[in-house]
């Protein structure tokens, strides 16, 4: 859905006038003059430093023919800059003891390095000459971009990946959430330097920037540092004006279904459903429905086509909610000799018992227990703090990224049941098969109902 991102990012920069106590340290935001955002998590138990800086555009933000881009470029700022030349980022973070690393995601990108709470500091020296002074010299961008295609081919060579982009492709046509983040073959062939410099400049400023500081550091230290680095850097363009345009999401009309062949004889299944923005109530609803269909041996769907019937050899799901819309995923290998259409119908069945009847008070008990265990281990290190706080911060608000799963814990059975019913009926599913290359494709199975699943006649409950 297209968003009026002055109004997103003026409520997203709203700075807290109060440290908040989070996943065991003090977290406060401060908003520099040109706009930067600085997160400081004070957490003194270990002598170490972690430094995540956030840029708030990914694969969402590219047009058609820049598909790819932030993914590319998340490997050139390794590639030199003016004061750190091809290699020197990695050398000098390895002679300093320390680690870096980045990521990129549909509505995000993120550079991280953590080191010893005594030369942290040289983070802010990389990241503050790579914002204002990346070179992409013309020959490193044509050999990494060598190396990016490369990556894009061994992806082909994982068939669950080649049906998720096949699925994704239908969750959302039309929209870049319906892209492969690392973009695609014709689109990175004809990228050139000056293509990446445009992208770059439109958005890596320190008016998009959102800097996390994580670990044995003090608030007025952190502050100071980053003021000496960051403070005198310029603005940059709204991050509304340098946006793409985006369509508006459209209910689906039906059911649509998709089919990949592969060279082995596993039958993969993928169920998506197209959902609901990051922090909204249904969010939450989503994640504890999870746990009780698919997370654990006590989960409805282990216990029932893994353990009690065997016509599965391995169930998953991700609630994969993002900025503008989610999807919800559910995966299924088929056991070998069931017939494809036996698994989707029980998975459909028991997707229509959690929309017409209440979950359990113990099933319950049990998901919202498995979310303040997620949480615990979500902040056990300080980069994972640190990625956790930015993620949120960029994605929707830090404040409800460690609430001590008090918003899981407001969810109900009605809920559940009601945000099941909106969201994962079939009317709305794309249903994804990837079987060997000499079968047809799955059937459709027939309409089904809400009935109790018949149990192994020999195989009890398990745990």
């Amino acid at each position: 859905m297209s968003i009026d991102s002055s109004i997103e990012r003026t409520l997203r920069r709203k700075p807290s006038a109060a440290t908040l106590r989070m996943a065991g340290a003090d977290v406060s935001e401060t908003v520099l003059k040109n706009g930067m955002r600085v997160i400081v998590a004070e957490r003194h138990g270990d002598p170490v430093v972690a430094s995540v800086l956030y840029y708030p555009v990914g694969a969402r933000n590219e047009t058609e023919r820049e598909a790819g881009v932030s993914h590319f470029l998340e490997h050139m700022m390794f590639k030199g800059s003016k004061r750190f030349g091809k290699g020197e980022v990695d050398r000098i973070t390895t002679r300093l003891g320390g680690q870096n690393n980045a990521f990129t995601g549909y509505d995000h990108t993120a550079y991280w390095f953590e080191f010893a709470s005594d030369r942290w500091e040289h983070a802010l020296e990389i990241e503050a000459d790579r914002m204002t002074s990346l070179l992409l010299d013309a020959d490193e961008f044509e050999s990494e971009k060598a190396v990016v295609l490369e990556e894009l081919a061994m992806g082909e060579d994982d068939p669950w990946r080649v049906l998720a982009r096949h699925v994704e492709t239908a969750l959302f046509p039309r929209h870049p959430y319906g892209r492969p983040i690392i973009g695609y073959v014709d689109t990175l062939q004809r990228m050139r330097a000056c293509d990446m410099r445009d992208y770059f400049e439109r958005f890596y400023h320190p008016g998009n920037a959102t800097l996390v500081i994580a670990g044995d550091v003090t608030k007025a230290k952190a502050l100071r540092a980053v003021r000496a680095r960051f403070g005198g850097l310029e603005r940059g363009a709204a991050f509304a004006e340098a946006d793409c345009f985006r369509p508006t999401f459209e209910e689906p009309a039906g059911m649509r279904r998709v089919h990949a062949n592969w060279d082995d004889e596993g039958r993969r299944l993928i169920l998506a459903w197209p959902t609901t923005r990051v922090g909204s109530e249904a969010d939450y609803d989503l994640d504890v429905a999870l746990v009780i269909l698919a997370s654990g041996r006590m989960a409805r769907l282990q216990r029932r086509l893994v353990y009690d019937e065997g016509i599965a050899s391995s169930v998953s799901a991700s609630n994969d909610t993002r900025v503008e819309s989610g999807a919800f995923w559910l995966f299924a290998e088929c056991a070998q000799g069931v017939e494809p259409e036996r698994l989707e119908r029980a998975i459909d069945e028991e997707l229509a018992r959690m929309a017409t009847e209440l979950v359990t008070a113990a099933e319950l008990k049990r998901a919202k227990a498995v979310m303040r265990s997620s949480e615990a281990f979500d902040g056990e290190t300080v980069s994972d703090l640190a990625e956790e706080l930015g993620e949120w911060a960029v994605d929707f608000d830090w404040r409800k990224s460690f609430d001590g799963s008090k918003l899981h814990d407001q969810v109900t059975a009605k809920r559940v049941r009601a945000s099941v019913a909106r969201y994962l009926t079939p009317r709305r599913s794309v249903v994804g098969w990837s079987v060997p290359a000499a079968d047809a494709p799955p059937a459709p199975p027939r309409s089904v109902t809400a009935t109790k699943p018949k149990r192994a006649a020999k195989k009890g409950a398990r745990s």
